[in-house]
C-alpha cells in the first residue's frame, strides 16, 4: 500500500498519492494525483469491454491522442505553443499576443506521418516540427537539468517572421510539477496529464514584415506552464482550457482550469485544476466555466468550495477550423484578462485585476 499525503485547503482537500512506476498496470489505470512523475506518460494497454465482451487493446489504443501545450508570458508577450498527435499526422501551432495592443501573431504547421510526434518519456525527450518555415522544438532533460522551447517561423503577407527561445531548469526553486490520472469518464477510459510550472529566461523577437516593423527583444525573465496530456478521446470531444500567468504583488502566480465532456463523475477529486503561487502548487476542486452570452462576452469561472470566483474578459479571439482526413477540429484561442478572487491553501485571499491569460475552446471530431 502506498504512502498518502493530503494537501489541506481552507474548504477542500485532495489526496496526493505515491507515484506509480507505470500508469497502466495489469490492464487497469492507477488513478490519482501525484507530485512526482512516472517514467512515462503512457496509457496504452487499458482493458476494456462492451456488454461484457472484451475489446482488444489494439482498438482502444487507436483512440489515444496526445497533446502538449506550453503557455508562456515574457516581456510584453503572452502566448502558447501547442503540438497535437493524431497518430496518422501531427499539428503544431505558435500563437502569441502583444499585450499592450492585443495584436495577434499565429503560425500553423501540418506534420506528415512519422513514428511518434509527442514522446512518452518524462525524464528526457524532444518534440519537433522540422519544417524549415515552421521550425518548433520543445525538449526536456532531467539529466541536463533543462527544459527549452525554441521556434523560428517564417512570415507571409499577413504576419512577420518571428523567433523565440526560452529555457528553464528542473532544480529551480519555483519549478513545480504534478501528474493527474483520471477516468475519462469511466474507469475503462483514461486521461493522464503532466503539468509543470517554471520560470523561464529568453527572448521573443519579431522581424520586419510587410506591414510590421521589427521588434527585437533582449533576454528577459518570464514564466511558463507546460501541460502534456494523453487521453482516450470520444468520437466528439469538447474542452475548454484557461491559463493565466503573471505577477501578484511581486510573487509569481499561475493558474489553470479545464472542463471537458469526458470529465470524471468524481470531478472534485479527479481534475487538472491548479494554482501555482509563490512556489507552492495547490490542486483545486471542479471548476465551472460559463459564457452564456457567447465567447466574445464576459466569462464566469467558479468552483463549489469558494476558492475560485473570477470573470474573464476576451480582448482578442482567433478562430480556426481544420478538416484533415477523418479529423475535424474547430477551436478558438482567446487572449484576455481575469478579475476576481482566488484562495490559497492557507486561506490567503488573492484579489486580481486585469490579470493576463489565455483560453482555448476546442471541438474535435475523429
Amino acid at each position: 500500500m502506498g504512502v498518502f499525503f493530503v494537501t489541506r485547503l481552507r474548504l477542500y482537500s485532495r489526496t496526493i498519492g505515491e507515484v506509480p512506476e507505470a500508469i497502466v498496470k495489469d490492464g487497469k489505470a492507477v488513478f490519482g494525483t501525484f507530485f512526482a512523475t512516472p517514467k512515462k506518460l503512457d496509457i496504452k494497454g487499458l482493458a476494456s469491454s462492451v456488454s461484457g465482451f472484451p475489446i482488444p487493446s489494439l482498438f482502444t489504443n487507436l483512440r489515444i491522442k496526445g497533446r502538449i501545450a506550453y503557455m508562456f508570458s515574457i516581456g510584453d508577450y503572452i502566448g502558447m505553443v501547442e503540438f497535437f498527435d493524431d497518430k496518422l499526422f501531427g499539428l503544431a501551432e505558435v500563437i502569441f499576443w502583444y499585450r499592450s495592443t492585443g495584436k495577434k501573431f499565429a503560425y500553423h504547421v501540418f506534420m506528415p506521418p512519422r513514428g511518434r510526434f509527442i514522446p512518452l518519456r518524462l525524464d528526457e525527450a524532444v518534440c519537433v516540427s522540422y519544417k524549415k518555415s515552421r521550425y518548433i522544438r520543445l525538449l526536456w532533460s532531467r539529466k541536463k537539468n533543462r527544459i527549452s522551447l525554441s521556434f523560428k517561423v517564417a512570415g507571409d503577407k499577413q504576419r512577420p517572421p518571428a523567433q523565440g527561445k526560452f529555457t528553464a531548469h528542473f532544480d529551480d526553486a519555483f519549478f513545480k510539477e504534478m501528474v493527474v490520472v483520471m477516468p475519462a469518464p469511466t474507469t475503462n477510459r483514461c486521461s493522464a496529464t503532466w503539468l509543470s510550472a517554471m520560470k523561464i529566461y529568453g527572448s521573443l523577437s519579431i522581424a520586419a514584415g510587410k506591414h510590421t516593423a521589427a521588434v527585437p527583444m533582449e533576454s528577459a525573465a518570464g514564466i511558463a506552464l507546460m501541460a502534456m496530456n494523453r487521453s482516450h478521446h470520444k468520437q466528439r470531444s469538447k474542452s475548454e482550457m484557461m491559463c493565466a500567468l503573471g505577477d501578484y504583488e511581486g510573487r509569481k502566480l499561475l493558474f489553470r482550469f479545464v472542463n471537458t465532456n469526458a470529465d470524471s463523475p468524481d470531478a472534485d477529486n479527479c481534475n487538472e485544476n491548479v494554482i501555482i503561487f509563490d512556489g507552492h502548487i495547490i490542486p483545486l476542486p471542479a471548476v465551472t466555466i460559463t459564457h452564456s452570452f457567447g465567447i466574445n462576452k464576459t466569462w464566469v469561472v467558479q468552483d463549489t468550495e469558494s476558492m475560485v470566483d473570477l470573470t474573464f474578459t476576451p480582448l482578442s479571439i482567433s478562430k480556426r477550423m481544420l478538416n484533415i482526413l477523418i479529423m475535424r477540429n474547430e477551436y478558438s484561442n482567446i487572449y484576455g484578462v481575469f478579475d476576481g478572487v482566488l484562495l490559497t491553501e492557507e486561506g490567503e485571499k488573492l484579489t486580481i485585476r486585469n490579470f493576463p491569460g489565455i483560453v482555448k475552446k476546442n471541438i474535435l471530431r475523429i
